[in-house]
């Protein structure tokens, strides 16, 4: 609601014409109009400006370039004042913007809006979810599709079909000898997480997340780190951990046993009972953490309907920057992505992707871990009509 909020918007991005467009992404790409570094031979100098076709043609090679040579955005058809536009649409949502969407209001093909969106998920992970952080940090970790996903999916929801809550074991009376009326004894209950990773279904992921809280009072969290695990172990927090944070920092978790060691990697590790409270006497607690993971849930649950594992990684990445980056303006904010997704080289996963060139993994904290996809199978044919 602050002012700084506002103050780019499309009235700006129709006056600009298609060199404008151009002289923007090399603004945030280079830092300069004039002195660049050549895509093809790696050359930094003031190479050939050409007016007519809107291009560099490097001094040292000979070779020409554009602005989006050697990016995410290489080999594009769309225009650049639309690929733009379509950029600050996608910025501008909340928690999200889904490629239908884009589609409708940009009048393009579907794999268009979806590979340009992934383009800049990819951006995000290479260039913006990296890095080493230093200060206090709040780590959580949180269920990312996998909670009760496969009895919802593509079933209607209101009531229909669904079986009636039953009372748990545990709860109900102790079962009665019918001969002599004495109450059998059947040993302690089992309690309710007992046997609980023996219930979740496969598809379930774990988002891990650290943020580094902000020095400044009232700011809330400055950094965000995640990652996508299959479980919230003691192996992948700690792998995380070690990945993102510098040994200097202190953290703050709730007392889950799998941050326990904590406290000797890192300079402190207080721990907070959520039973008991959501915070501590002297500002223990991890609500930063919890309250990225209440904006990722509404993001897949809400915006994105549930994406398939083999790009939670990306959406998470999207999350964390929306968050950051949630106190710059509109303007700042399109600089920001923009310059993230041109400075991290070639698309390795979005390039041929409606030729059939997919990722075919998903990114763990374990490791890369071959993807399941939701499409046909190779191979596929329809049933031959009877």
């Amino acid at each position: 609601m602050s002012k700084a909020a506002v103050g780019f918007g499309y009235d700006e991005l129709n006056n600009l014409t298609e060199r404008q467009a151009v002289m923007l992404l090399a603004e945030v790409a280079w830092g300069s109009t004039t002195y660049m570094q050549c895509p093809h031979c790696g050359t930094l100098d003031s190479h050939y400006w050409t007016v007519k076709e809107l291009r560099w043609k490097c001094k040292c090679c000979d070779k020409r370039f554009s602005v989006t040579s050697a990016t995410v955005f290489a080999d594009h058809k769309l225009p650049l004042r639309k690929l733009i536009k379509m950029v600050f649409a996608w910025i501008n949502g909340a928690s999200g913007k889904p490629a239908l969407q884009l589609r409708r209001e940009w009048n393009v093909a579907y794999a268009t809006a979806f590979t340009m969106a992934h383009k800049l998920r990819e951006g995000l992970m290479r260039g913006f979810n990296v890095g080493v952080l230093a200060g206090v940090h709040e780590m959580d970790g949180a269920d990312v599709n996998g909670r009760r996903y496969r009895e919802k999916r593509n079933k209607p929801l209101g009531g229909g079909g669904v079986p009636k809550p039953t009372i748990p074991a545990h709860l109900l009376a102790p079962p009665v000898d019918p001969e002599t009326g004495e109450i059998l004894f059947v040993g302690p209950p089992k309690p309710f997480k007992h046997d609980k990773k023996a219930k979740m279904p496969l598809d379930r992921r774990l988002l891990l997340v650290i943020r580094q809280r902000g020095v400044s009072k009232g700011r809330g969290g400055v950094a965000t780190r995640v990652a996508v695990a299959l479980t919230e172990s003691a192996a992948t927090v700690t792998s995380m951990a070690k990945r993102f944070v510098s040994a200097e920092s202190g953290f703050m978790t709730d007392e889950d046993p799998s941050y326990a060691a904590f406290s000797k990697l890192f300079a402190d590790h207080s721990k907070v009972n959520h039973s008991k409270g959501y915070s501590l006497p002297g500002g223990v607690s991890n609500n930063l953490a919890e309250s990225f993971n209440w904006r990722m849930r509404r993001a897949v649950e809400g915006i994105y309907l549930c994406p398939s594992n083999k790009y939670l990684a990306d959406y998470a990445a999207e999350a964390a920057w929306r968050e950051d980056t949630r106190r710059l303006s509109t303007g700042k904010k399109l600089r920001h992505l923009l310059g993230v997704a041109l400075r991290v080289g070639l698309s390795e996963w979005w390039r041929g992707y409606t030729q059939g060139h997919h990722r075919t993994v998903e990114l763990l904290v374990e490791g890369e871990q071959e993807a399941k996809t939701r499409g046909k199978k190779k191979g596929w044919k329809p049933k031959p009509p009877r």
